[in-house]
């Protein structure tokens, strides 16, 4: 293997890795579980084998999803809609100062109701993308012109996405009346003309009303079960997508056929393997551009999640506010300390710890190196090492090949070497619980850590900081009296809140120069539910700022694919304590379903990362580890459908990052930021009238290049302009 220059401190120094928003619809029964989808119940259930020291993964999910199956819209068919006559609206003339040329950047979403299973996913999408949007629940508001055009006359959204072509919703006798009246319908189709928006249809059988796409389902083809190929005209449309097969699972789909209509001009974006339609484009006889879907939508299925992108860029014509991004992040825990290890014959922990070796570190380094070589989309890839010192040896030399004979430590040996190749971030010096701590003991704990990295002349991400088990923020034991701060008792936790966290742990981090604290995204309170792609100011000290992370399968005791399974299948297997799966999985079994929960993850565009421990980082077989395995079986999967690269940030980058994008994103929700796109000059005009904030315009024609589009992030004060190219 090839590793970088040592420092030459000595003579013998040498050089050498898915709650269910989808709700039953109410345009038919409620979804019926079959034989084929399993009980709400899987890997992610709560427990206490897996805590880390707090790794746990405190979601009760179907493994690789993360949600019950039985509420995704495997059943969702849609009725024959009923376009009840203009009664709320009638067709509306536009204003006499209408601008038709300057419409915001904005997208309406038009839902059909409280059940409407297409909503999750609109807002899903855009979310991900950072696109504002508002909701119009249209049987319960209006859609007139006011709602459409501003009073300068300028067009309030530059797309509209309906959650179901015909916006039907269940009524008595049978019926499926449309959410939008005749009048509503003619109003929108008016507004979408007369300033060129496109409209998404996310889900549809297509027919003729409200209005004709030049498609007409196939009678007898409706299946919740095939697959998705891109035409030629769909990998322009999908141009971050593979010519791989997109699974279509769970899923109520209307296999179509184009029938030619007068004045329509049908466009076939993807096909089923007989042939038949599931995505087109449609050019009204108006001039209109439409895209429906002949599939329903969920924002944890996969097919959903790949189309998301290209449904984006389609319906803003490349051009709005946010990006999506994509990241993978895969952080070790525990570098330097010795962790329990699992024997996989009794299910009880060995009597002698494991701690990593030097040459498993030399070697992690290797396969690193290999996946940034094997996958185009993983480039930047690299590990976060959340290293403790209280177990380095901060006066050996550094070596970078393995003889151990050299050193009283080869694994501080091996990291000397290897200073600058992994992003070595604070963990604590000795690992403690530090929900009750006192200030002098958390000052210590944080601040010796960063003096021991020091010494070992490691490159560390000085601002980030991750506690022994997530400690110090809220997560706990409500009776803890600072007993146990110094063992590894998985002590019964309860979620009280960041309004519990210590307040001496966020003094002592903001003391060391650390802002970004790590949180456990398996913790409701560490996270915010309102935008899944968010970061957490925390409410006690506005010093910190918390940074979500995702548990995986790979428990933080086991060290080899026997171990792993072990373990696994001792909680999900048919014998184990929640049974999911009807028999025992093999590791390559193992691998495809965390994996799943990984893409899952990854495709939701936050920027989180996942954490393992040091005992995952055994090269228990040559260039194997199961920290590189699991990355391995992401990257396989992610690449099979996408060709979008993998960011992986250092959390010095991670942390502001995360920051400046939550923070755009609530002045976004708050109304306070916002942007108008004059298309005659194809300048965009961003107002920000709350102070300076982050912005980020993706179309610009002078920003940064990810796929085929260009981003550019920049802080805003009153007014910014900015020149876009539409595609």
């Amino acid at each position: 293997m090839t590793l970088p220059p040592a420092r030459l401190l000595s003579a013998v120094t040498l050089s050498l890795l898915l709650a269910a928003c989808g709700t039953s619809p109410t345009t038919t029964a409620a979804p019926v579980p079959t034989a084929q989808e399993p009980a709400a119940q899987g890997p992610g259930a709560p427990d206490t084998v897996n805590t880390d020291v707090g790794h746990s993964h405190g979601e009760r999910a179907i493994p690789g999803l993360g949600v019950d199956p039985s509420t995704f819209p495997t059943h969702a068919r849609l009725g024959t809609p009923t376009i009840l006559p203009a009664a709320r609206v009638s067709a509306q003339a536009l204003p006499g100062n209408v601008q038709p040329s300057i419409t915001a950047l904005k997208v309406l979403i038009l839902s059909s109701g409280s059940g409407d299973f297409g909503l999750a996913t609109a807002k899903a999408m855009l979310q991900e993308a950072g696109v504002p949007f508002d909701v119009l629940d249209a049987t319960m508001e209006s859609l007139d012109m006011g709602r459409l055009v501003d009073a300068g006359g300028v067009g309030r959204y530059q797309g509209v996405v309906l959650t179901s072509s015909a916006l039907i919703y269940a009524a008595p006798g049978g019926l499926y009346p449309s959410a939008l009246d005749a009048g509503e319908w003619d109003t929108l189709f008016e507004y979408e003309r007369t300033f060129g928006v496109r409209q998404l249809a996310l889900y549809g059988a297509p027919g003729t009303a409200p209005e004709d796409y030049g498609l007409r389902t196939v009678a007898g083809a409706e299946t919740s079960t095939t697959t998705l190929t891109l035409s030629t005209a769909g990998r322009a449309v999908f141009g971050d997508l593979t010519a791989s097969a997109v699974p279509v699972n769970y899923a109520y789909t209307y296999p179509s056929a184009v029938t030619p209509m007068p004045g329509i001009t049908t466009q076939v974006l993807a096909t089923d393997p007989a042939g038949n339609v599931l995505a087109a484009t449609s050019t009204s006889a108006d001039g209109r551009e439409r895209l429906v879907l002949t599939s329903a939508q969920n924002p944890y299925l996969l097919h959903s999640q790949l189309l998301s992108y290209g449904l984006v860029q389609w319906l803003t014509r490349g051009v709005h506010l946010g990006e999506h991004r994509r990241f993978l992040q895969a952080d070790i825990d525990d570098l330097f300390l010795s962790g329990d290890r699992l024997d996989p014959a009794t299910l009880a922990m060995r009597p002698n710890p494991y701690r990593v070796s030097g040459n498993d570190l030399l070697n992690v380094y290797s396969q690193m190196k290999n996946v940034q070589s094997a996958y185009p989309v993983a480039r930047s890839f690299r590990y976060a090492m959340m290293f403790n010192g209280g177990g380095a040896n901060a006066s050996v030399p550094p070596l970078c090949v393995n003889w151990p004979m050299l050193t009283r430590d080869m694994l501080s040996s091996a990291a000397k070497c290897l200073y600058t190749q992994f992003d070595w971030v604070n963990h604590t010096r000795d690992h403690l619980r530090m929900d009750v701590m006192d200030l002098a003991t958390a000052t210590t704990q944080v601040g010796d850590n960063v003096t021991i990295g020091t010494k070992l002349g490691l490159v560390m991400s000085r601002n980030a900081l991750v506690t022994g088990e997530h400690s110090g923020l809220g997560n706990m034991d409500p009776g803890d009296d600072g007993t146990y701060n110094d063992s590894d008792v998985n002590l019964p936790k309860q979620d009280l809140g960041l309004g519990r966290s210590n307040p001496n742990v966020l003094s002592a981090a903001v003391s060391a120069g650390a802002r970004y604290l790590a949180s456990d995204h398996s913790v409701a309170s560490h996270w915010d539910a309102t935008c899944p792609t968010c970061g957490v100011p925390h409410p006690l000290n506005s010093g910190v700022f918390l940074v979500p992370r995702w548990p995986n399968g790979m428990a933080y005791y086991v060290t080899d694919p026997t171990e792993a399974l072990a373990y696994y299948n001792g909680m999900y297997g048919p014998a184990g304590r929640f049974p999911y799966y009807d028999h025992n999985l093999t590791y390559a079994e193992f691998l495809d379903k965390d994996s799943d929960l990984t893409l899952n993850h990854v495709l939701d565009g936050g920027a989180f990362p996942h954490y393992m421990h040091q005992t995952n980082l055994r090269q228990y077989a040559a260039g194997k580890s199961l920290a590189t395995d699991w990355v391995r079986a992401a990257l396989e999967k992610y690449s099979r459908y996408s060709t979008l690269p993998l960011t992986t940030l250092r959390w010095a980058d991670l942390g502001p990052y995360l920051e400046r994008h939550t923070r755009e994103a609530k002045a976004k929700s708050a109304g306070t930021l916002y942007a108008v796109w004059n298309r005659a000059t194809n300048q965009v005009t961003v107002t920000s009238t709350a102070g300076s904030v982050p912005v980020t315009v993706t179309g610009d024609t002078a920003g940064t290049l990810y796929g085929a589009y260009r981003s550019r992030s920049q802080d805003v004060t009153g007014t910014l302009t900015v020149t876009v190219a539409p595609r």
